[in-house]
């Protein structure tokens, strides 16, 4: 019975790779430095595999951090927070690169790499914030008007990666006080908008959905609608065709947009032109909203 365990343990132990004691030890991060350990079938795997346990740290850094702040927009009649866990941040919407690691131990054991390495959080985060790309933004008025949305998008993206940044060093907070400064100057301008338009009453009501800024005769801007409908017999289909001319003026500056909607249906042509309307939403908040 003896001889039979000890050959069991030594197949055992023969079809089981041990474990550098070293690689399951818990390594402390600090201020400075960054630790993760990672393994693979060569040097290269294990370095990448290590390099992503520590982009899943600062991952799990960021939502925390995220869970506990709170974002303010201010206007002049009120407040408007936003909690910023609804952001979601995950490591894969910003991909971290870690440029500055060194390798403190490696143990090749079998066909198996261990790693383990220290990441300089200051080196790493200088670099990030240096080399990060912020877009030049056009904020005139009519631009404002048309790409709202687009403009602030792009604002939250770059936001969410200077804070991931700082996540692993504080040292990008100018840009990051820049950006929230330029994002909120934006909001308020954007705001005290007012418009008034003209034309069909469908289209006007579309508009004003999407828009979500104040009515006013004598309005910042003036919106024309123009709109021809057309309609057509193929077989059972009744066919409804809407065009619409829109001109959006600030000033002395114009901008003007051409859309044919169409749409068919088997009962009548009043279906037809209200999925037509249906479609021609969708083409409008393409151009105000996208």
């Amino acid at each position: 019975m003896k001889k039979l365990s000890i050959v069991i343990l030594l197949i055992f132990t023969a079809c089981t790779s041990p474990i550098p004691k070293w690689y399951n030890k818990i390594y402390q991060d600090n201020q400075n430095y960054l630790y993760a350990t990672g393994s693979g079938p060569t040097k290269k795997d294990a370095i990448n595999s290590a390099l992503a346990n520590a982009s899943a740290k600062i991952a799990i850094k960021i939502k925390s951090i995220y869970k506990s702040l709170k974002y303010q927009n201010k206007t002049e009649n009120n407040t408007i927070y936003s909690n910023t866990s609804v952001l979601n941040i995950q490591a894969k919407t910003f991909p971290i690169i870690f440029t500055n690691y060194k390798i403190i131990k490696l143990t090749k054991i079998a066909d198996k790499y261990y790693v383990l390495i220290k990441i300089d959080r200051y080196k790493t985060a200088k670099y990030m914030c240096k080399n990060l790309n912020i877009p030049i933004i056009n904020t005139n008025n009519l631009n404002l008007l048309l790409k709202y949305h687009k403009i602030v998008k792009i604002l939250n993206k770059k936001i969410e990666e200077i804070k991931n940044i700082n996540a692993i060093y504080p040292i990008c907070q100018s840009k990051l006080k820049k950006l929230i400064k330029l994002k909120n100057k934006i909001y308020k301008k954007f705001h005290n908008f007012t418009y008034n338009i003209k034309g069909d009453k469908r289209i006007r009501k579309i508009l004003s959905s999407i828009l979500k800024i104040k009515k006013s005769q004598n309005g910042t801007f003036k919106i024309s609608v123009k709109s021809k409908i057309k309609y057509k017999r193929i077989g059972t289909s009744n066919i409804s065709i809407i065009n619409l001319f829109i001109n959006v003026q600030y000033k002395n500056k114009i901008k003007s947009f051409y859309l044919t909607c169409a749409s068919s249906s088997i009962q009548d042509y009043n279906t037809a032109s209200m999925l037509a309307i249906q479609k021609c939403k969708e083409k409008l908040e393409k151009i105000f909203n996208n």
